[in-house]
């Protein structure tokens, strides 16, 4: 019987295809046309649907009870929550982005064998620039939950990610450096621009305000202020729209209506048995960042009448009760080039893109403008940034970024059984480990370091 389970493992451990090459239909004829790639970049489930849960789970945003914490049955999800060093021993968040980036690879691979005609065609260069808008999204997830906090002086040292971009079936060496990651992905954003339109078929496919959403997510993380503010900029001007929340039902379960305005690029995290808005409970401080009659309290959050004083998140972006929204949004890009104009000396230019959005937020006659002095700009521009992202994914990457300087530095704590946890700035912890399974498949690949 031993040998037998042993023998079951092996062939589960091949036809995974080393988890960085899994086709996504083995049965499918070999794709070799424009319309075999449109039928690639449709595949919703593998390229809008696959991200990383993990980010959510381990940022401050909510917390669970000890009785509700135990019932989580993914073990990794569960040592996750707590920041422990258990090995683990799941694979979706790690494959499921580099699920994404295999067919971006195949697409790009039949690209490279088309016809100069169908390449020059106006569908050959969308589909071009979808392959590198998705490349890189992916890449981009894997990178705030696998690597620690791009800092320059230190990036080209510190390791990044193993760079797929072939899609054939022999395994990426090793992993790049993080400069090198970053830089990458930063390629791919600049080639989606300049090929993708400013409309696309649906909010699953880019535009090239999603890239440039993108890369300005990509460059707030990486601490470039300037080029953050730059693409945040453009990116607004391309869809300069929000929703008014003064038109949302409070009492609908699901308030924001799917495909919204705001919205350049939908992406989704796969399930988790922690985040529900049944048994997770939000935390107080965050709660209390709230003004008494700002509309995303009542649009955001349900009150907990069976755990008086608390509140769950019941709502996302796309109406899903399945995986948590972290696509692109103008409002983010709203809050980006304010926190970026900031950083640069743009003051009134901040200032005047937070007004927008709070105007936005609250009823006409609850509504005043803000006019922070320069002392306590930025502060306050980071707590509508909470306010506004929560459960949005953006959490843990900002907490990454923002810990890199002692005046943001914060110590994530959670108690659970009695006991307390605690992720201090500098851990390297930030860097989620790499499923074990990847490693014994691939030993070129470095597990992150403890």
């Amino acid at each position: 019987m031993k040998y037998y389970i042993i023998f079951l493992l092996s062939i589960s451990l091949t036809s995974c295809s080393k988890f960085l090459e899994l086709k996504p239909d083995q049965n499918m004829e070999i794709p070799s046309t424009l319309a075999d790639c449109e039928l690639l970049l449709n595949d919703f489930t593998a390229m809008n649907t696959s991200f990383a849960v993990m980010s959510i789970v381990m940022g401050e945003e909510f917390y669970i009870h000890t009785e509700d914490w135990q019932t989580i049955v993914d073990m990794d999800e569960r040592m996750g929550y707590i920041w422990t060093d258990e090995p683990v021993t799941g694979s979706r968040n790690w494959q499921g982005p580099y699920k994404t980036i295999y067919v971006s690879n195949q697409i790009l691979a039949i690209y490279d064998k088309l016809s100069e005609q169908d390449k020059s065609s106006e569908q050959g260069k969308q589909i071009l620039g979808n392959a590198h808008f998705f490349r890189a999204f992916a890449y981009q997830q894997l990178l705030e939950l696998y690597t620690l906090p791009y800092d320059p002086v230190t990036a080209s040292n510190e390791l990044g990610l193993p760079l797929k971009l072939t899609p054939d079936v022999v395994p990426a060496q090793g992993r790049a450096s993080l400069a090198a990651t970053y830089d990458h992905v930063v390629q791919d954003y600049k080639q989606a621009i300049s090929l993708l339109e400013p409309t696309s078929i649906a909010k699953s496919r880019p535009t090239k305000g999603a890239a440039q959403a993108g890369l300005s997510r990509l460059y707030l993380d990486m601490r470039d202020y300037e080029n953050a503010y730059l693409y945040a900029d453009s990116a607004w001007n391309m869809q300069p729209t929000l929703i008014d929340y003064n038109i949302l039902d409070p009492y609908d379960e699901m308030a924001i209506p799917k495909n919204n305005q705001e919205i350049y690029f939908t992406a989704l995290t796969g399930n988790s048995g922690s985040i529900g808005p049944f048994y997770n409970r939000i935390n107080p401080d965050l709660i209390d960042l709230y003004e008494p009659n700002d509309l995303r309290m009542s649009i955001y959050f349900q009150y907990n009448y069976f755990d008086p004083g608390t509140y769950g998140y019941k709502t996302n972006y796309d109406q899903s009760y399945i995986g948590t929204f972290i696509g692109l949004t103008t409002s983010e890009m709203l809050l980006i080039r304010s926190e970026a104009a900031a950083r640069i000396g743009k003051s009134a230019i901040a200032l005047a893109g937070i007004n927008l959005l709070r105007k936005h937020r609250f009823a006409p006659e609850d509504y005043q403008e803000v006019n922070w002095g320069n002392d306590i700009l930025l502060e306050e521009i980071l707590k509508e940034r909470r306010k506004e992202l929560v459960f949005r994914g953006r959490r843990w990457a900002d907490i990454k970024r923002l810990n890199q300087d002692v005046a943001t530095q914060h110590t994530l704590t959670r108690g659970v059984d009695e006991q307390t946890y605690q992720l201090v700035p500098g851990s390297l912890k930030f860097a989620a480990l790499i499923p074990q399974l990847v490693i014994q498949l691939n030993p070129t690949i470095a597990q992150n370091k403890r």
